[in-house]
């Protein structure tokens, strides 16, 4: 592969990456008290075995840390011998009788969430970090701050210049009882923000309305139609839990809240500050963010980021996990915001993570707040047409047989693709095709409306 890069002309780095360890996450909220009772609340969902507390979710177990104790070499030992004490039948994990190093005969039935806890347990105590590592059986370890917020010296974000911003955006926008971003949880490297809380329901479920979920470093970051990557450190990377009610499903339908998040995004960031209105950010539809670069002749537009909506139905409401990524401080070739603050005239200051994602979830609950009261508002279809890609782009679109047609917005009841269809000399037929977000992809460049696969 390096080489076919080199023969592009492209610079190769000859040095090995090392996929790094997964971290510890951090769970904050603006005051000690919420977190306790935030922790207080999963006392349905947590399994006690070897004196620890866990959460056994349908894809991941986590780990509650104890205040003051480290999950250390020492410790994970002491975890190991604790659980195999209370599940005899369990063997070691460099033995048995097959690669989960469990007898054949507990095979055949059921594993009780003891066992997968002490299985995952087991193996994470045996992993290495230059073995290939199957991430989703490593147990993932949450910290609860109820002592105070982590300093900068624990972990690389400053959790009181978060939430004193937070508190100074949610109070511009008038947010009453605001939500979103009151519990936040930090991890340096995990796995990917919208699985951890999407592909454990049972943890998602007893998660509050705006709980958010942060990272520097994805591993297995994740995007529309199951695509996958490592997010280096530079990017902005959370995702946010929303508990929609099925009431409002018919005035206020789900597909509208990747459109609510394009928005907050580009509000967010043109209301970080003075000055930063500036910043050439666009929309593609339906969930990529763009950015004009400035001092071309032609503008050219690229991708700086994208947005990925989860949502599965249980009981009176959808619950959802809202995934943003925005290339922040990336270094060069890839366009980042703090690029674009540069180039501004005068230069910006540049963004930091802490008040850029404070600034969009306050604009995420201020969009969402009105939303479910009244809907996709005439408001919110100009703002968004102010500043998507699309005004009277022609296209070409492959699931109607490959027909042109002018694109004209979004459909206010369904958020669906609106275009007319032209005919000779690009005239209007009067026939008007919709389209749906999930089963299409807009290749932007090519003018083309595509089937997703």
């Amino acid at each position: 592969m390096g080489l076919v890069l080199q023969k592009l002309s492209l610079q190769v780095n000859e040095e090995e990456q090392v996929i790094p360890s997964l971290s510890r996450l951090h769970l904050t909220s603006h005051t000690t008290a919420a977190v306790i009772d935030l922790v207080a609340s999963w006392k349905e969902i947590l399994t006690v075995t070897g004196g620890d507390e866990y959460i056994k979710g349908e894809n991941d177990v986590f780990r509650i840390e104890k205040p003051g104790s480290t999950w250390s070499v020492k410790e994970l030992k002491r975890a190991v011998s604790a659980v195999s004490e209370k599940l005899p039948t369990l063997v070691s994990v460099t033995g048995g009788d097959n690669q989960n190093g469990l007898p054949e005969e507990s095979m055949k039935k059921p594993k009780t969430a003891e066992e997968e806890i002490a299985e995952c347990v087991r193996y994470t105590a045996a992993s290495v970090s230059d073995q290939i590592l199957d991430y989703d059986k490593i147990a993932k370890v949450i910290v609860p701050h109820d002592q105070g917020l982590p300093s900068t010296r624990e972990i690389p974000f400053h959790h009181e210049a978060f939430y004193a911003n937070l508190n100074h955006y949610h109070n511009k926008l008038q947010n009453v009882g605001a939500a979103f971003g009151k519990y936040l949880m930090f991890g340096e490297v995990v796995t990917s923000t919208n699985s951890l809380l999407e592909k454990n329901p049972s943890l998602l479920r007893n998660l509050p309305n705006g709980f958010t979920m942060t990272a520097a470093t994805q591993i297995a970051g994740r995007g529309r139609g199951g695509n996958v990557w490592i997010a280096p450190p530079g990017a902005l990377m959370f995702s946010t839990v929303m508990h929609h009610p099925h009431a409002a499903s018919q005035s206020a339908p789900v597909v509208f809240i990747q459109y609510l998040a394009a928005l907050a995004i580009v509000q967010g960031i043109k209301g970080y500050a003075p000055g930063y209105e500036k910043i050439p950010v666009k929309l593609k539809w339906p969930n990529d963010i763009y950015a004009q670069l400035p001092g071309s002749s032609n503008n050219p537009v690229v991708k700086i980021g994208g947005i990925l909506v989860n949502s599965s139905y249980s009981g009176s409401s959808y619950d959802l996990v809202c995934g943003i990524g925005l290339n922040l401080s990336n270094a060069l070739p890839t366009t980042s915001l703090n690029l674009l603050a540069s180039m501004q005239s005068p230069p910006l200051k540049a963004f930091t993570p802490e008040k850029l994602l404070a600034s969009i979830l306050a604009q995420f609950e201020s969009l969402y707040i009105t939303f479910c009261q009244a809907g996709f508002t005439r408001d919110m279809e100009g703002d968004y047409y102010d500043n998507w890609l699309h005004t009277d782009q022609i296209v070409t679109l492959e699931t109607e047989g490959n027909v042109k047609a002018r694109i004209k917005g979004i459909t206010r009841d369904w958020g669906l693709l609106l275009a007319e269809e032209l005919g000779w000399e690009d005239r209007t037929t009067g026939k008007i095709i919709t389209l749906q977000s999930d089963s299409n992809s807009f290749d932007f460049f090519r003018g083309l409306v595509r089937r997703k696969v």
